[in-house]
């Protein structure tokens, strides 16, 4: 029912059933203004609010609330990072060759050129790492993650720092999304700092669209 309801004030966004797996649901609160307030589970109970007035509930630890919305924040709160979630359609193309990596060389370039990634080898989500070369150099990667929900997240992409603006980074994400694809993946969806505006350049141009732009807070 609440997937249902956020599908009519968004009907093109997948944020809800990627984010909101439904093992991990509690509750969510709709009102006539657009304003939706989503309770789940998550060391302890997380909190989504959308609109610009969403009901921030006294239990929740800690949320994301749209931007939009930040001048709603309750007392005992405060505003620690913006982030963005954004999703595209997969597409279809052609198998891609890369060199056989294993996770302790991928675990060393991303410590170098992305230490603060949000998942390394070794995760459990993590489904298959899409590598790129230039000759034998590693030059980026990406992470496909089976998130909670079962939908496919693409996380922890970086790029060589010597090699950035080459096209590399461009690269490993069509090639996310042709391997999200073979995967049975429909949609693939990810959250980037709202501060990192190259990133968002590169996803806005392979097709990915925002969904929510948020402000993550916790408890004081």
């Amino acid at each position: 029912v609440a997937l249902d309801s956020y599908k009519r004030h968004y009907p093109d966004s997948p944020f809800f059933k990627t984010w909101v797996p439904r093992e991990k649901f509690i509750s969510a609160e709709f009102d006539s203004q657009g304003n939706i307030a989503i309770s789940r589970e998550d060391d302890g109970i997380y909190g989504i609010g959308l609109g610009l007035h969403p009901q921030i509930s006294a239990d929740w630890k800690n949320f994301s609330i749209e931007s939009r919305g930040i001048g709603n924040l309750p007392e005992g709160f405060k505003a620690v990072a913006e982030w963005d979630a954004y999703w595209a359609p997969t597409i279809t193309g052609g198998s891609t060759r890369s060199l056989a990596v294993d996770d302790a060389e991928i675990k060393t370039f991303l410590e170098s050129h992305a230490p603060h990634s949000s998942v390394f080898p070794g995760n459990d989500e993590i489904k298959k790492w899409i590598t790129v070369h230039n000759g034998e150099i590693l030059v980026a990667v990406a992470a496909l993650c089976r998130w909670e929900s079962g939908f496919l997240v693409v996380s922890s992409v970086a790029t060589h720092s010597e090699y950035r603006g080459q096209g590399y980074g461009k690269q490993v994400m069509q090639d996310a999304l042709t391997t999200a694809k073979a995967l049975g993946a429909d949609e693939l969806s990810l959250g980037v700092m709202h501060s990192n505006t190259s990133a968002q350049a590169l996803y806005r141009s392979l097709g990915f669209r925002l969904m929510h732009n948020f402000t993550y807070c916790e408890r004081r």
